[in-house]
């Protein structure tokens, strides 16, 4: 697996400033700034050949305990789909996960936000080079467990990867956060490809999935169904065979918003399922969920882990 050795504590986000209007003033010098060391960061990437979120990526990777297992994060469309990559990572820990944390680059340089969500030929090659890390990971710790978290437009990514792997290789829990999938994209495929279950934390508030995605699009590019997963869970295709129906009653699971995510920072919005303390809470114990009894006992983790903030909810397969 390639992970970076370079592991860099990011330093605790700016709080929000609640004195007088006044003082508001001496924070601009400070957003300038944090602006400018992006472009900085962007730049040295560019001139290595890479783009800014290979930088931004690397930055949140940590790959110790990769003999113990792994779980990958994909962030959402353009630059600042980057959210995530420090915050995934801290709450993991925080939330007593043992093993590596990769951080996967697949964002454009060029196009942002609208070609990633837009471009899927384009993104259809990078989740084949997902593919292949995974499949890198599995050969060199084999029977070791293999999770994903994936924000936004990283869900097709993430999705297309799982399809496109080798029928050797397996992936074990999948944590879709604001999925810019459709809701009626067939998960059939992927569902096939995981010992573990699939998680969609979905939220009717998101203002990005409510008004962004149908003037853009899916991330899929289904031009008849332009409500993404991320508002309201996944849904079974119109054609579903009984396959199909067995297989999300038992892999998929839609997670509701529910008021008790506030207390953690998830309060509905696109990005807040990334928050340090819900991951903590909520996303940490879901990784060591004990998996199929029917794939090998060596793939999965055995750490301890408390009971998930909440249990899996019964697939949301109809309208």
């Amino acid at each position: 697996m390639s992970v970076s050795r370079c592991c860099v504590r990011p330093r605790p986000p700016h709080r929000q400033n609640t004195e007088a209007p006044g003082r508001a003033e001496q924070c601009v010098p400070r957003a300038r700034f944090a602006r400018l060391a992006v472009l900085l960061l962007c730049s040295l990437a560019l001139s290595a050949g890479g783009g800014c979120s290979q930088v931004l990526s690397t930055l949140g990777n940590d790959p110790a305990g990769a003999a113990r297992g792994a779980t990958f994060y994909l962030g959402g469309a353009g630059t600042f789909g980057n959210i995530g990559n420090y915050s995934i990572r801290e709450g993991l820990r925080d939330g007593g996960y043992t093993g590596a944390i990769d951080v996967v680059p697949w964002q454009s340089w060029f196009g942002d936000v609208l070609r990633d969500q837009m471009d899927r030929t384009r993104n259809e090659r990078e989740a084949q080079r997902f593919a292949d890390r995974i499949t890198e990971y599995a050969r060199q710790y084999p029977g070791r467990r293999a999770n994903i978290i994936a924000l936004s437009a990283g869900t097709g990514v993430a999705t297309w990867a799982i399809e496109r792997l080798p029928p050797d290789v397996r992936v074990g829990t999948v944590v879709f956060l604001g999925s810019s999938l459709s809701r009626r994209y067939d998960l059939t495929e992927a569902l096939s490809r995981l010992d573990g279950k699939l998680y969609v934390f979905y939220s009717a508030d998101d203002p990005v999935l409510r008004y962004g995605v149908p003037l853009a699009g899916t991330v899929d590019r289904d031009a008849d169904n332009r409500t993404a997963a991320g508002l309201t869970g996944f849904a079974l295709p119109r054609a579903a065979d009984a396959a199909t129906v067995d297989a999300y009653n038992r892999k998929l699971r839609n997670m509701g918003w529910k008021p008790r995510y506030a207390r953690y920072g998830y309060r509905g919005l696109h990005t807040d399922g990334t928050r340090e303390r819900f991951v903590a809470a909520v996303i940490a114990p879901l990784l060591r969920e004990p998996l199929d009894p029917r794939e090998p006992a060596a793939s999965q983790e055995t750490a301890a882990a408390p009971a998930p903030d909440t249990p899996a909810a019964a697939a949301n397969t109809g309208d």
